[in-house]
């Protein structure tokens, strides 16, 4: 048996965690259903603390509730996909979590990190030159617009730079890709996933167009973490490249 086919074989996850069909439904309806429920608690609790509000405008108006609901989404699309694995009787080695973290994984995270920014750029180019009416320098829309004090920095940094890659890594390239990769070669599951993931964050701006640049990004940046997930066998090292993203638009973005 050749080199490359034995470390086929040992990157590719074998664990059981359902037929690709089901494995996307079930992304899907946790990334909807951890949505939907973490707005309703937040808005539900703003509504009592203050009464007689617009409950349209709670959220965007409470640092603090846009926090919670960070948290709360995040921490239930984890556990959502945790009580899969338990169901199915599989080890969090089933979903790139079987080991504890190496020091190697900060080193691989550094030079992923390094890399998917050389590709980014890359592919900025391309786009500019070949798809000129595809704006990349669209702005997301990340909520956090009323930034005032200290602790509303420290309560939107662990929001938008902590708290997403710790709920995404395991839902995304914890269950998506390895329930993927399991049935499918590398490249098909991890194109599946990087649309999907890239399709999450094609959010609608405040116009009319779609955010191009949030989509493009996120594509580009899952491509880099899957790889990290077969090469390394866990999650680790794509946390944090997924961290050290976050860290990077939000030092760009409030400062």
């Amino acid at each position: 048996m050749s080199r490359s086919l034995l470390r086929y074989l040992k990157a590719r996850p074998k664990a059981n965690l359902g037929a690709p069909a089901t494995v996307i439904i079930n992304t899907l309806a946790i990334f909807i259903i951890t949505q939907v429920t973490a707005v309703f608690i937040v808005v539900a609790g703003l509504s009592i603390i203050h009464p007689g509000a617009d409950p349209s405008t709670l959220l965007d108006d409470s640092i603090a509730g846009q926090f919670f609901y960070v948290l709360i989404a995040e921490v239930l699309a984890a556990g959502l996909v945790l009580s899969i694995v338990r169901h199915r009787k599989l080890g969090l080695g089933s979903i790139g979590l079987g080991r504890k973290p190496r020091w190697g994984d900060l080193w691989r995270a550094l030079g992923g990190f390094a890399a998917f920014y050389a590709i980014l750029i890359v592919v900025s180019i391309l786009i500019n030159a070949f798809l000129p009416s595809v704006s990349t320098n669209q702005q997301q829309n990340i909520g956090f617009t009323n930034i005032t004090t200290g602790s509303d920095n420290l309560l939107a940094f662990l929001a938008l730079v902590i708290l997403p890659p710790l709920g995404e890594e395991p839902l995304v390239r914890g269950y998506l890709y390895s329930g993927l990769r399991s049935r499918w070669r590398f490249w098909p599951a991890a194109l599946l996933t990087s649309v999907l993931f890239g399709l999450a964050h094609l959010e609608f701006g405040s116009g009319t167009s779609l955010v191009w640049a949030a989509g493009i990004d996120t594509f580009v940046l899952s491509m880099v973490l899957v790889y990290m997930r077969d090469k390394t066998g866990a999650l680790y090292a794509g946390i944090l490249i997924h961290m050290l993203n976050n860290l990077v638009a939000f030092g760009v973005h409030f400062h």
